[in-house]
């Protein structure tokens, strides 16, 4: 009976082999990273990276663990004292743990371990056994020739092609501030409503933890002021701390009444855990007198979690540079995102120069390609017409293949109804269960929400991300209704989120201008004739040369000495301290 039931199998499958002949078999493994140390063995000789082991090899591991590139289809962690295998349709795990993304069997005894679309963890347990937990797809264990025979109908896709990437977004909104400089009246603007537009650019993506991008904003008032800003940036994903990094490189010019100001700008950020450290400046790059340069440093802070992404109270030291002098201050903001497509921020400041400044944003953000990430381990959502009487036609459960940028990843059915119609024992994502030596099912269950994220973090902490870090995420709030932090940040969502946000920085803020009251004035006196005597009198202010301000000293001009005489060649000293006086 078992034979007729595989004659059958064979059959029913034959057309698509005959096609595109028997899949490639399983038989090398290619060491594609080592930590933890260097003890990682390819037949117990120390193994090197990219080094590779072949059909009956053994690679094993001491306290170190090692990121493993099965045949470019498929990725295995393998944990610290472990040892596998390696056979030409499938691995044999001898000892320890070892994670698989992708179509990679393994051997339990005289049954194979088959997957489609999936992660997932398998243990060596102390009695010869085996403990397998999936956290994304299907896995089938079974008799050999089934388990071969569904997996050969599954479409061969190169593993590396299939990490996710970020998409291209659009931003429309608008921003506002006003300035209370002086303290008795509002300043050289007395604010500004600008409406915002920019655009996020994704460049070159690499395993979906590097990105260079573009950033470009432009805002206007509509009413005499405009200004740009563009910027050229790199952010990265760090396995051994979970931290997203960014680095840029921006021009930003603005025009207001009287000069057109412009700036370079470079800046940096680190995220860990939510928390944001980010330090920027920007150097004047125009002649107009009243510009300034400035370096700003910011604290970001986590306060309260939603979702994915977290409020964020920010404290911000700054220093600015003009007319010869320092002046520092201090910012305090809060950030407010309502998913990934709507966000708010307010923010306060105060310095010597500009005195208060108030302001906020608010934008709106949407992804050209329907989706903020566009992951290929993931299915598509389903399409929705935009005239309502349409929708029960056009969502009628037929298949719909759409071929838009890059591949997507096809499963066959042929192979899922092969293994049902086998019996063969189905284990689906959140599922763990227990085999013998020989590959029998001794018990089968559900994985808590606990021991979902302990696999997780255990088995990828310090590791690469993988092609399905995102999806095993998004696996885990399917499975628990909502989202781990901790897991966020160790498959690498995080930094997705961090990598297509803005970086915080100072884009062309139209308050970072000197007041135009507050800039030297060429002449502050005019010459008055004296009745009595007939001359002139002219009017002194009295002002260290060398250090470039006015007296007393830091004070402002309207409060500086002044004194009058009608010999021009008059110097009377201003003070003892400062015997010497500058006509203005």
């Amino acid at each position: 009976m078992g034979l007729s039931r595989r004659l059958i199998q064979g059959l029913a499958v034959a057309p698509l082999l005959m096609g595109s002949a028997l899949a490639a078999p399983f038989d090398s493994a290619t060491v594609r990273r080592i930590i933890d140390g260097r003890e990682v063995y390819i037949d117990k000789q120390q193994a090197k990276v990219n080094q590779t082991a072949d059909r009956g090899q053994q690679i094993s591991t001491g306290s170190s663990r090692t990121e493993l590139l099965f045949d470019k289809r498929a990725i295995g962690f393998l944990g610290q004292n472990s040892l596998i295998t390696l056979g030409q349709e499938c691995f044999r795990l001898n000892s320890g743990r070892v994670l698989v993304n992708g179509p990679q069997a393994s051997c339990l005894g005289s049954k194979v371990l088959g997957v489609r679309g999936t992660t997932y963890v398998l243990s060596s347990t102390e009695d010869g056994g085996y403990d397998l937990a999936v956290l994304t797809g299907t896995a089938t264990v079974g008799e050999a020739t089934a388990i071969e025979t569904a997996m050969a109908a599954e479409e061969e896709i190169n593993i590396l092609s299939t990490y996710p990437s970020l998409s291209p977004v659009v931003g429309l909104g608008s921003s506002a501030w006003g300035s209370n400089a002086g303290g008795t009246s509002l300043g050289q603007a007395a604010g500004l409503v600008l409406g915002d537009l920019s655009f996020f650019t994704p460049i070159i993506q690499e395993n979906s933890s590097s990105l260079l991008y573009s950033y470009s904003t432009g805002s206007s008032n509509f009413d005499g002021f405009w200004g740009a800003s563009s910027e050229v940036g790199y952010t990265w994903y760090d396995p051994n701390n979970q931290s997203s990094n960014t680095l840029l490189v921006g021009y930003d010019g603005w025009q207001i009444p009287g000069c057109f100001h412009s700036q370079i700008a470079v800046g940096g950020q680190i995220e860990r855990n939510r928390w944001q450290f980010s330090a920027n400046g920007g150097i004047p790059s125009d002649n107009c007198e009243d510009s300034l340069g400035f370096a700003i440093a910011r604290v970001g802070i986590p306060v309260v979690n939603l979702g994915e992404r977290s409020i964020h109270l920010s404290l911000a030291p700054y220093v600015m540079h003009g007319l010869g002098n320092q002046y520092g201050g201090g910012r305090i903001g809060v950030n407010v995102p309502v998913g990934n497509a709507l966000e708010m921020n307010v923010y306060g400041q105060y310095d010597e120069l500009l005195d208060t400044v108030v302001g906020g944003q608010i934008t709106y953000r949407f992804a050209t390609a329907g989706r903020f990430v566009r992951d290929p381990n993931l299915p598509s959502p389903r399409q929705k017409s935009p005239l309502p009487w349409q929708n029960q036609s056009f969502n009628n459960g037929q298949p719909i293949q759409l071929a838009v940028g890059r591949q997507q990843r096809v499963y066959s059915d042929v192979g899922e109804q092969l293994l049902s119609q086998a019996g063969e024992t189905v284990i689906e994502a959140g599922e763990e269960a227990s085999f013998n030596s020989n590959g029998d099912l001794i018990r089968k269950g559900t994985i808590s929400r606990e021991r979902f994220s302990e696999l997780v973090v255990s088995n990828l902490e310090g590791q690469n991300l993988l092609p399905e870090s995102h999806a095993i995420a998004e696996s885990y709030k399917r499975l628990y209704g909502s989202t781990s932090p901790s897991l966020q940040a160790i498959t690498g969502v995080d930094w997705m989120i961090a990598a297509q946000t803005p970086f915080p920085r100072l884009r062309a803020d139209n308050n970072l201008v000197i007041p135009e009251y507050k800039l030297p004035q060429e002449e502050v006196s005019d010459t008055t004739t004296n009745d009595n005597d007939n001359s002139t009198t002219y009017t002194y202010v009295c002002r260290d040369t060398s250090a470039k301000y006015y007296l007393p000293s830091f004070s402002s001009f309207s409060s500086a000495t002044r004194f009058t005489t009608t010999n021009i060649s008059s110097t009377p000293g201003c003070d003892s301290t400062y015997p010497d006086a500058q006509f203005i």
